[in-house]
């Protein structure tokens, strides 16, 4: 189950293969365990989404992967590399397919409170109690994907790729999804964040992941000229930074002004606007616990505040899942803070505030890349002069990271050990997520400020393995773990 170098020598080998590429007009099965396909649905953080599509590709044979996808829902449907070989995967005597499965709208919620739950009843609201979500239906998608949008993308591993067809649909996701049960849950932090009912739940920190604060470029230019540096820049010695004091402005009083904190915009409309994520994300859980240290907009639960003042209220008021703004509202500008149900409308809201020549601030992970291209006009800043990559993390300099969580159903009557092809799938995910190797790939090219997004835990690295400082194992030497559980509102320690 191991996945090794002769797998990731597998994973680099740009597609080409006479291998047949599977399309949804190929998905056959009767039912979620009886068939061909052996169906893996996994639910949560947004953030790891390349993961989990580094995942899907190194566990399909090159050159038969479909991708398809319709908002902040994704399916990966392939021929599986089996076998007896180092870094195969062990599917069902029945399964000649795979289909990954990932619900991420809403966030890290999603992959803590369906998957806890022994309801069969619809779980995609934050006052539901069910565990199922609307997954993309392949049979739907066979017959109908609306206007769609056929690309093949590659998945960048730094200096190798492997390229995959994406069918990005058009229309309502209503008609191409149907309700089934999450088995597999991610969360930017530990599930108590969440939900209080987790007894259902093994829950086990996977890897570290770091965030990072992006600005939209007009405003990233600005603190360029400012700070003395090249404005227009896309070189690490010309990284702007913000203070701690600063983001704590911005990101719990609306109304104020770039130049009322010191920050001089040279924009005729001066206003900060934010693009915040719903309540049920990890990427707001997470801000709001390590970076503003406001109380938890979930009330009741778990929580990293030192006062009560709280993180910007949506304009709309609106949190849920459902339900969160759409970026069109940052188009306009009569939106100033703005609510995304993915990672993906807070990049597409910074990119219209910085079109329409306003200066906005958000919150993502830093395995986030803009593309190079006018629909990613943003940029990640220093925090109190420190980037947020790898060698700064490791340095114990760059806070703003949490131990990221895996959350498996393990209790009641739906857990993995009863559902075909769960358990050997779930020891495989570990294992990946634990190999720095696997961690280098899933983050792909590096940032232009130096390797970002995951990295490994040494707490799941053999027994005995040094620490290192300098991230270039991109294996972090800390550990948030306080007695025997994890707590990400405490100082990193150093992990012995």
């Amino acid at each position: 189950m191991k996945f090794s170098k002769i797998a990731l020598a597998a994973l680099a080998t740009v597609a080409g293969s006479s291998a047949f590429a599977l399309t949804a007009s190929n998905y056959s099965n009767t039912g979620e365990f009886a068939g061909t396909t052996l169906n893996i649905r996994i639910s949560g953080a947004s953030a790891q989404d390349n993961g989990i599509l580094g995942s899907a590709l190194s566990l399909c044979t090159v050159g038969t992967v479909h991708r398809y996808e319709i908002s902040n829902n994704f399916v990966y449907f392939c021929t599986p590399d089996i076998g007896s070989g180092a870094g195969q995967i062990t599917v069902p005597a029945r399964a000649s397919q795979l289909a990954i499965y990932k619900y991420s709208a809403g966030g890290s919620y999603y992959g803590v409170g369906p998957v806890n739950s022994n309801t069969a009843a619809a779980g995609n609201s934050l006052t539901a109690t069910g565990n199922q979500l609307p997954f993309l239906d392949l049979s739907k998608l066979a017959t109908s994907c609306g206007t769609s949008t056929v690309t093949t993308p590659t998945f960048n591993t730094g200096t190798n790729a492997r390229s995959y067809t994406n069918i990005k649909c058009g229309g309502a996701s209503s008609g191409l999804t149907t309700l089934a049960t999450t088995y597999i849950g991610l969360s930017d932090l530990e599930p108590a964040f969440f939900s209080s009912a987790t007894s259902n739940l093994t829950a086990e920190a996977v890897y570290a992941l770091i965030f990072g604060v992006p600005v939209t470029k007009n405003i990233r230019n600005a603190l360029q000229t400012q700070q003395g540096l090249t404005s227009g820049s896309e070189l690490a010695a010309n990284q702007p930074s913000l203070t701690s004091a600063q983001l704590v402005t911005a990101y719990t009083q609306p109304g104020q002004t770039w130049g009322g904190m010191g920050v001089t915009s040279g924009l005729t409309d001066d206003a900060i606007y934010i693009a915040r994520r719903v309540d049920s994300s990890g990427t707001q859980k997470t801000f709001e616990a390590l970076f503003a240290r406001t109380p938890n907009g979930l009330g009741g639960l778990k929580s990293c505040a030192v006062g009560t003042t709280a993180f910007a209220v949506p304009d709309s008021g609106i949190v849920g899942l459902n339900t969160g703004d759409n970026e069109s509202v940052c188009t306009a500008g009569t939106t100033v803070v703005m609510s995304g149900s993915g990672g993906g409308n807070v990049r597409n809201c910074l990119t219209n505030h910085n079109t329409a020549g306003r200066g906005a601030i958000g919150i993502l992970t830093t395995e986030d890349k803009y593309d190079g291209s006018a629909a990613g006009d943003y940029r990640f800043v220093k925090v109190d002069g420190v980037a947020p990559n790898q060698a700064n993390a490791a340095a114990g300099a760059y806070r703003g990271y949490a131990e990221s969580f895996l959350n498996v159903r393990t209790s009641g009557a739906y857990a993995t050990s009863a559902a075909d092809g769960y358990s050997a799938f779930v020891t495989r995910l570990k294992t990946d997520l634990a190999n720095p190797a696997i961690i280098k790939l899933i983050n792909g090219a590096d940032q232009a400020f130096g390797p970002a997004g995951l990295m490994a835990l040494l707490s799941k690295q053999t027994a005995g393995t040094t620490p290192d400082f300098t991230g270039a194992s991109s294996v972090m030497p800390w550990t948030k773990t306080a007695g025997t559980s994890v707590d990400n509102c405490q100082a990193p320690q150093l992990f012995n």
